[in-house]
């Protein structure tokens, strides 16, 4: 099956971005990683971070899935960052690229890899209903997210002392 890939949340400005902070300040990457934009296809995203691996003396790129948590699992959902929008992860979907790899990419060659390789994870059963059909669920996710960054944001300026 052939997806339509939604480049929009990873530019060509965020790769380089990327690469300059992989090239030049890659010491100075935080320990929980960095985020630096996502892909989508339908309703499953791969957010892309760079992290620290345990054990390795060099920071990598990380594509991670994320889908709408199905209400009929019986496991709970991996987490929930906007109240009644809960979603899940597939590690094993995960795609990990040395720092020295992604460095000798252009941009459209690593999107290329990165679409033919995802294509490939999709197949896994677990990304079924999110493929079903496209809900916007990642846009009402972000949306939410952030009128609810926003007025915590507000609230915080109409608390200067921060004692709230």
């Amino acid at each position: 099956m052939s997806y339509r890939w939604n480049w929009q949340h990873f530019t060509p400005q965020d790769f380089a971005a990327l690469q300059r902070r992989l090239r030049d300040a890659w010491r100075e990457i935080l320990p929980g990683g960095e985020y630096f934009g996502q892909i989508r296809t339908r309703d499953v995203c791969w957010d892309i971070q760079t992290e620290w691996l345990r054990g390795e003396e060099e920071p990598y790129v990380t594509l991670s899935p994320f889908f709408p948590h199905d209400a009929a699992s019986p496991e709970p959902p991996y987490q929930e960052m906007v109240p009644g929008m809960p979603f899940d992860i597939y590690d094993e979907a995960s795609l990990v690229i040395s720092r020295r790899a992604f460095l000798r990419w252009p941009y459209l060659q690593f999107c290329d890899f990165v679409t033919r390789h995802l294509s490939e994870e999709l197949k896994a059963p677990v990304f079924a209903a999110a493929l079903a059909e496209d809900t916007g669920f990642w846009d009402r996710h972000d949306a939410r997210l952030r009128a609810l960054r926003e007025a915590e944001a507000a609230e915080k300026q109409g608390d200067p002392g921060g004692k709230m």
